[in-house]
């Protein structure tokens, strides 16, 4: 089959991916960033497009106008600088939906969410709500699938938040006031799609997909602390779910330079509620009981070194970046603040007045943009390695003009070399999936 994968790319999109390609379908994609897709999976036919300027069903056409199925698997958690939830989840979706109708495509595959409700508050929700109904406006043959929280290899929005807490050392999280919470397996995902695509209904289905039994949240956070092989916490904290939103709030204003925290109010909002679904509609469809929380762990196999490094540096990562920004426009404000006593410090080895006045102020503006740039998420890594590239630029123009800085007690210079060290590895850092 020749099949539209929207979000082939993603969190669960990607499995679906190499599970149609093992398959031996034909997957074409829309992506944002054309290279990073086509190098991790290199058999997908992908295409550079933004989901927020494919509102009408002509700018679909030419995408669909081949193909047997369309499978979205496309999410935005929370609108901000680069995100419209409505604009990807509901009209993106809505267009798509007119066009593959127009376009004779046999069948539509919807990945939606467990509980989504127009009117339930939250915009990730209530938008899904609204592209499920769509497809059946469009008159279009479709089967919606609505999984609970998927435990998968990989993490992203509130599975990372709970993968991350769960790896805090020597601590227990043990939030409270939340709903109930069932999971399903990234397995029984992917094979759920399949299932659909070699059996699709005539008309409309809908299917929860769903484990039998829910969980408080702290046991989830527990199985993802046990499935990392994590030493018991020595001390427990019990912490009113509530207490999270200031955290959710600030999250929310970060999206507006670009970042898609897990602690965005949205993703919380959906833990708080609790996710539910019938179980038996994922029985019914995978013709036997769906994994629980347990068994979807330990289908992921055990987990290695690069699964704990993750897990404890996306609670560093905010950090070292925090620590980035406020050094490099701390040390740019006070070159401008103190300019005539930066400049005596080049005058000291021997540059001209008029040039060392000139370089600091140079020197000093680098800095805020640089730190400008590392807080504003797409321009993080052109920062990050600004960064990288104005220190050395620094350490060898101290070499030349002021090599006795080297030994200075305060050892100014030294300093560089941390400062390289913590670029360095928050640009490896730097990949959001």
């Amino acid at each position: 089959m020749r099949i539209l994968l929207l979000g082939a790319d993603g969190f669960i999109g990607s499995e679906i991916a190499v599970s149609l390609l093992q398959a031996g379908h034909g997957v074409r994609g829309p992506c944002r960033d054309l290279r990073r897709a086509s190098y991790r999976l290199p058999g997908v036919e992908f295409h550079r497009i933004d989901l927020r300027t494919m509102q009408n069903a002509g700018d679909w056409l030419p995408l669909v106008a081949d193909m047997d199925a369309v499978i979205n698997v496309s999410g935005v958690l929370q609108s901000g600088f680069r995100d419209d939830v409505s604009a990807v989840q509901d009209r993106a979706v809505t267009a798509l939906a007119t066009a593959a109708k127009r376009a004779g495509v046999g069948h539509f595959v919807q990945v939606s969410a467990a509980g989504a409700e127009r009117n339930c508050g939250n915009e990730f929700m209530a938008s899904k709500a609204r592209a499920d109904a769509a497809l059946g406006i469009a008159g279009i043959a479709h089967t919606i699938l609505r999984p609970g929280l998927v435990i998968g290899r990989n993490c992203y929005g509130g599975t990372e938040l709970l993968r991350m807490v769960g790896a805090f050392p020597m601590l227990r999280a043990q939030p409270t006031g939340c709903g109930r919470i069932q999971c399903v397996a990234m397995a029984d995902l992917v094979e759920a799609v399949a299932v659909v695509l070699a059996e699709p209904p005539d008309t409309r289905a809908v299917f929860d997909l769903v484990e039998r039994d829910g969980h408080e949240l702290s046991e989830i956070i527990d199985g993802h602390r046990d499935w990392l092989g994590l030493p018991p916490p020595r001390w427990e904290l019990r912490l009113p779910f509530g207490a999270l939103r200031p955290l959710g709030w600030f999250a929310d204003r970060l999206g507006a330079l670009g970042w898609r925290s897990p602690l965005r109010s949205n993703a919380l909002e959906a833990l708080a509620r609790g996710v539910a679904g019938d179980a038996s509609q994922a029985a019914g469809l995978l013709g036997r009981e769906p994994l629980a929380m347990k068994q979807a762990f330990a289908a992921l196999g055990p987990s290695g070194k690069a699964d704990r490094w993750h897990a404890r540096l996306a609670a560093v990562f905010p950090f070292a970046l925090a620590t980035l920004v406020l050094l490099w426009l701390v040390s740019g404000v006070i070159g401008l603040a103190r300019l005539d006593a930066a400049r005596t410090l080049l005058e000291d080895g021997g540059i001209g007045t008029d040039l060392a006045r000139g370089l600091v102020a140079a020197g000093s503006l680098a800095d805020i943009a640089i730190g400008l740039a590392i807080a504003f998420r797409p321009f993080l890594r052109l920062g990050l390695k600004a960064g990288i590239a104005l220190a050395f630029t620094y350490a060898g123009a101290s070499l030349f003009a002021r090599p006795d800085l080297w030994l200075d007690p305060l050892a100014p210079m030294i300093k560089i070399l941390p400062v390289l060290a913590l670029s360095w590895a928050c640009l490896a850092m730097a990949e959001e999936r």
